[in-house]
């Protein structure tokens, strides 16, 4: 026996071509009535960027910073779902259970 689809996983890079992979995912979950969760993982500065960014008389980034940066991925991705809905009908925010935006290296991540 196939085991029923419940959640869907989507990894995007804010990419044009990852929002027709975003169709496909609300396509999908409409059809197996599964949940989807958005998952888009951001990159830290690398060491070896950290002279070049210094000597270009950018600050450090602070956690604040970051904090703000995340929530307004989450809001870009949100209203994405929006868009989307307006295109091939609701629902798609209903369908999106988690949105995770962590830090860290895509590959090591997941």
């Amino acid at each position: 026996m196939i085991p029923k689809i419940r959640k869907i996983l989507y990894a995007t890079d804010l990419s044009e071509n990852s929002a027709y992979a975003f169709y496909f995912a609300i396509d999908f979950a409409q059809k197996h009535n599964a949940n989807i969760i958005i998952l888009h993982v951001v990159e830290p500065i690398s060491s070896h960027a950290r002279p070049y960014i210094e000597m270009g008389k950018i600050v450090e980034i602070e956690q604040d910073d970051i904090k703000e940066a995340i929530e307004e991925i989450k809001n870009r991705l949100q209203s994405f779902c929006r868009r989307v809905e307006g295109e091939i009908g609701p629902p798609c925010i209903e369908l999106v259970s988690k949105t995770l935006v962590p830090l860290g290296h895509p590959k090591k991540k997941f």
